[in-house]
C-alpha cells in the first residue's frame, strides 16, 4: 500500500466534529455515503501544541487532547450523531431518617460523563 493509499484509508476513518448538540452528543461530517454505521465508536480529540524533547530540543511530535469516547446513535447521508459512552459513578448518601437506619447503605449510580469541551472541527477518529 502506498503512502497515498494509507491517506486516503486513514482520512475515511477520521471525520471532524461539525456541531455540538450538547455536553453529551456531537454531529460529525461523515455519514452513510463515507460508511459510518450506527453503533461505531470514535475517539474526539483536539490536535494541541507540538512537544519538544527538555534534553535534545527535537519534536515529539504534536500532543493529541482526548475530549472522550462517542457511539454513532443516528446516521444521515453526510454526517453522522454520537453520543458520549462515557459514565462516571456517582456515590451518595442517603438523607435524613433514611441515613440513620443501620441498614442503610450508599447509593451508586452510573451517569453519562460529557466530552470535554468539545469544538467545532475537532478530529473524529474511528476507534
Amino acid at each position: 500500500m502506498s503512502d497515498r493509499d494509507f491517506d486516503e484509508v486513514e482520512e475515511r476513518f477520521e471525520a471532524k466534529v461539525a456541531t455540538i448538540i450538547d455536553k453529551y452528543r456531537v454531529v460529525i461530517n461523515r455519514g452513510a455515503n463515507d460508511g459510518v454505521r450506527v453503533g461505531q465508536r470514535y475517539l474526539i480529540l483536539n490536535i494541541g501544541d507540538e512537544i519538544f524533547d527538555p534534553d535534545t530540543g527535537e519534536s515529539l511530535g504534536q500532543i493529541e487532547v482526548v475530549k472522550g469516547k462517542g457511539e454513532v446513535t443516528h446516521v444521515q447521508d453526510r454526517l453522522a450523531t454520537l453520543q458520549t459512552i462515557e459514565s462516571h459513578e456517582i456515590r451518595r448518601r442517603p438523607s435524613g431518617l433514611l441515613a440513620l437506619a443501620q441498614f442503610s447503605d450508599v447509593e451508586v449510580t452510573s451517569e453519562p460523563k460529557a466530552f470535554i469541551d468539545p469544538e467545532v472541527g475537532d478530529i473524529a477518529r474511528l476507534l
